[in-house]
């Protein structure tokens, strides 16, 4: 049975020393992209929220492949679609999995579905290994294309594309860019624990951040204290699972074996200013496991800088974040990683 577990991040507004002339938190909820998602505001107003929550609808509706009449449906219904947002994501996810060697990969949706962890929503089954190797012989960055600088793409049926590994990563972006636009100056985006910082607190100080705990949902591994203009975004195996025979098998599928990936990664959380790499190197990093995370990091430093919280299955904390300070006596084993 499928499970979905509580967000990984959860927001601490610390906002002691603001007195009486802190600016009003605007907050408003809103359900989009399947998740619950917490946008507040400070100094705001419902025309800055009512703009932030139209822009998380569009946005559902144009990326979900299952959606009849977005540009993700047509280009899998027919192998070629045309838009600047379809255009710019789809070379974004080309950049992102030349990057990790093919650990993120939008063309896996075909294993997704056989798993049933795809938009079809499909029975959870573990597949046959006929049905993989079929599955696989359709995945591959190498099967979608771009078009010069044109807003053309292309897409090598059968192969099939899904933008949910970035889809609140841009969401988030995109949300916080209409905010910037309306004049928000400060702004915490929960979309469904994936979080983005917009300006700086009232009171001038840094945002908290508190990680939870991946194994137990009412406590955290620390707090992360950053400035705005970052993107927390976290993947873990716990998320969304099923268990057949005695054997649990989680969504994050590495796209090279059309299996679940077996890296030694429960959790990984990724903090950069660029949420749509964020979303992804999260998810890419639960596949690759700790030292090629670490290696993916100092290879793309200059390029696409960020920063880790690494969870491994033996109980050992591994981050790179100066801002982080861990929580003692939860049992876990923290290394400050340079």
């Amino acid at each position: 049975m499928k499970k979905r577990a509580v967000a990984l991040i959860l927001i601490c507004l610390l906002l002691a020393g603001c007195g009486e002339t802190a600016p009003r938190a605007n907050a408003r909820t809103v359900f989009a992209m399947d998740t619950v998602m917490n946008l507040t505001v400070y100094g705001g107003n419902d025309t800055q929220l009512n703009a932030a929550e139209q822009e998380l609808h569009r946005l559902d509706a144009a990326l979900a492949r299952g959606t009849e009449g977005s540009a993700v449906y047509a280009l899998n219904r027919d192998g070629t679609a045309a838009g600047t947002e379809l255009a710019y994501l789809v070379r974004s996810a080309l950049a992102i999995s030349e990057a990790t060697d093919g650990a993120f990969d939008v063309t896996v949706a075909p294993v997704l579905e056989l798993w049933g962890f795809g938009s079809g929503a499909g029975e959870h089954r573990v597949p046959t290994e006929a049905e993989l190797a079929e599955a696989l012989a359709h995945v591959g960055a190498a099967r979608l294309h771009t078009d010069g600088d044109t807003d053309h793409v292309t897409l090598d049926l059968p192969a099939q594309i899904d933008l949910g590994g970035i889809a609140k990563g841009y969401a988030a972006l995109c949300v916080k860019q209409k905010l910037e636009a309306a004049g928000a100056t400060g702004a915490v985006l929960d979309l469904g624990g994936d979080v983005a910082l917009l300006g700086t607190k009232p009171d001038g100080s840094n945002w908290r951040v508190a990680v939870k705990d991946p194994a137990d949902g009412g406590a955290y591994l620390g707090v992360l204290a950053t400035d705005g203009g970052r993107f927390v975004m976290t993947s873990g195996v716990y998320e969304r699972y099923f268990e057949e025979n005695g054997v649990r098998y989680h969504h994050i599928i590495d796209p090279r074996t059309g299996c679940p990936a077996e890296s030694g990664i429960v959790s990984a959380t990724v903090v950069c200013g660029d949420g749509i790499w964020a979303d992804a190197l999260a998810t890419a990093c639960c596949v690759v496991g700790a030292d090629a995370s670490l290696a993916l990091r100092a290879r793309l430093a200059n390029e696409t800088p960020f920063e880790l919280i690494l969870v491994t299955g033996d109980g050992r904390v591994l981050y790179t974040c100066d801002g982080f300070t861990p929580e003692a006596g939860n049992g876990y084993t923290y290394e400050k990683v340079s």
